[in-house]
C-alpha cells in the first residue's frame, strides 16, 4: 500500500517564520500531522508565496508574501517532496525572486512543477510510480500578477483548449491522474458556474482527481463521472485573514491498494497564525451538507449573488470613469491626456488592472454589476 498526501497554501507568516528557519516541524504542525507525513510515500503542498533573499517585488495590489530562504528548512523537516508554483504569489518577490525560490527548493531537493523563469521553460506535469501504479500530477493556475513572458518569469496558466489536450494526453501515460488548480473566488465556499463547468471539462479530458486551491476556506466536493472534484481545499497553513472561515483546512491523503483507490479527508485548524493541528473533532458535515447542495443550480446562484453583491463597491470604483468635462478637455488636449490621472491613486489603477486580468473578480464583478442594473 502506498499513500499520497496533499495540502493547500502553506507560507511562513510573521509570526512564525522563526519557527520555519529553525524547520521546528513539532511546534509549527503538532505530532498527530508530523506523523501522518512521516508515513506517506509522497507529499505535496502549494507554496504560496517567495522564498528569497533577494529585494525585488513584485509590483501588484494586495499582500505580498515572501519569505526568507532559510524558511525552506520546515518544509524540508516536514518532508515536502514537491511544490506546486502555479499560484497568485510566487512571484511576489518578482523575476529573481521567483528564480530564487526554484533555486532553494533545487538545493533542497523538493521537486517542484507549475513556474519557471520564462514562459518557454515551465514544467507543470510528471508521472510518479507507486508500486507498480502510475501516478500523474498537473499543476495549473489562474492569471492573476504571475504571467510568464519570454524574459521574466511566470506561472502556468489556464487556458483550456491546451490544458484539456495535454490532460488527454498524459492520461496515457498514467493509471490516475491528479490536477492542483490554483483559483476559484476566495472566501467563497461553492463552485461559480464558470469553475464548476471547468472541472467537468478537465475531468471529461482524464482527470481522476481535481483539487482546488486558493479559495482560502474548505468549499465542497462532487464525483463527477467517476472524477473526483474538490472545490476548495482550505489553507494549511497561511495568515489567518477571516477566523471561522480561513483558518480550516483539509489534508487530502489519496491511498493505492492493488490498483484500487481510496480518498481520505483529514481535517485541520489554524491558530492565530502561529501552527495548525489536526482537529480534534473531525466535524465535516456542514462541507458535506454544501456538497450536497451543489447539486441545486438555483441555490448555489443565489449565494454567489449575495456574494458578489457585497463586493460591488470595490469594482464599481475601480470602473470609475472620468467626468464629462475631463473626458472633453482630454479631446482638446489629447497629448496631455494623462493629467486627469491626478483623481486616482496608483492603489486605484493597479486594482482595476488586477480586476481585469482575474479571472475571478472578472466573474464576480460581472455578476454584481448586471445584477444592479437588472440585466
Amino acid at each position: 500500500m502506498s499513500s499520497i498526501i496533499i495540502v493547500g497554501d502553506l507560507f511562513p507568516t510573521e509570526q512564525n517564520n522563526h519557527l520555519f528557519s529553525k524547520g521546528d516541524v513539532s511546534s509549527l504542525f503538532g505530532n498527530k500531522i508530523v506523523n501522518i507525513f512521516a508515513e506517506a510515500d509522497f507529499c505535496i503542498c502549494n507554496l504560496e508565496g517567495a522564498l528569497t533573499d533577494q529585494l525585488e517585488r513584485c509590483r501588484k495590489t494586495g499582500p505580498i508574501k515572501v519569505a526568507n530562504t532559510k524558511s525552506i528548512e520546515a518544509y524540508k523537516n516536514l518532508g515536502i517532496d514537491c511544490c506546486m508554483l502555479a499560484n497568485n504569489h510566487v512571484t511576489d518577490g518578482g523575476h529573481l525572486g521567483t528564480i530564487e525560490t526554484m533555486k532553494t527548493l533545487d538545493e533542497a531537493n523538493i521537486q517542484h512543477i507549475g513556474a519557471g523563469e520564462n514562459i518557454d521553460s515551465i514544467k507543470h506535469s510528471f508521472v510518479k510510480e507507486f508500486e507498480g501504479i502510475k501516478i500523474g500530477f498537473y499543476n495549473v493556475g489562474e492569471t492573476m500578477y504571475n504571467k510568464p513572458t519570454k524574459n521574466t518569469a511566470g506561472t502556468w496558466l489556464y487556458d483550456e483548449y491546451i490544458v484539456c489536450h495535454e490532460l488527454e494526453k498524459l492520461k496515457k501515460e498514467c493509471n490516475y491522474l491528479i490536477v492542483i488548480y490554483h483559483g476559484g473566488i476566495e472566501k467563497f465556499p461553492y463552485p461559480s458556474p464558470e469553475i464548476r463547468k471547468r472541472f467537468h471539462r478537465m475531468a471529461d479530458s482524464g482527470a481522476d482527481m481535481i483539487l482546488s486551491q486558493h479559495t482560502h476556506c474548505i468549499g465542497c466536493e462532487e464525483w463527477y463521472n467517476g472524477s473526483y472534484l474538490l472545490y476548495g481545499q482550505g489553507d494549511f497553513l497561511l495568515q489567518n485573514f477571516a477566523p471561522g472561515l480561513t483558518d480550516t483546512g483539509l489534508i487530502i491523503e489519496l491511498k493505492i491498494d492493488n490498483g484500487n483507490f481510496d480518498i481520505i479527508k483529514h481535517l485541520v485548524k489554524s491558530t492565530e497564525n502561529l501552527y495548525v493541528r489536526y482537529a480534534e473533532k473531525q466535524d465535516l458535515l456542514a462541507f458535506e451538507e454544501r456538497s450536497k447542495l451543489i447539486q441545486d443550480e438555483d441555490f448555489v446562484k443565489k449565494q454567489l449573488q449575495t456574494f458578489c453583491d457585497r463586493h460591488l463597491y470595490l469594482y464599481l470604483k475601480a470602473f470609475k470613469s472620468p467626468s464629462r468635462l475631463l473626458v472633453k478637455l482630454s479631446k482638446y488636449f489629447p497629448k496631455t491626456y494623462k493629467w486627469w490621472l491626478f483623481r486616482y491613486k496608483e492603489r486605484d489603477i493597479m486594482f482595476t488592472l488586477h480586476t481585469l486580468r482575474s479571472e475571478q473578480n472578472r466573474e464576480t464583478a460581472i455578476i454584481a454589476i448586471e445584477h444592479l442594473l437588472n440585466l
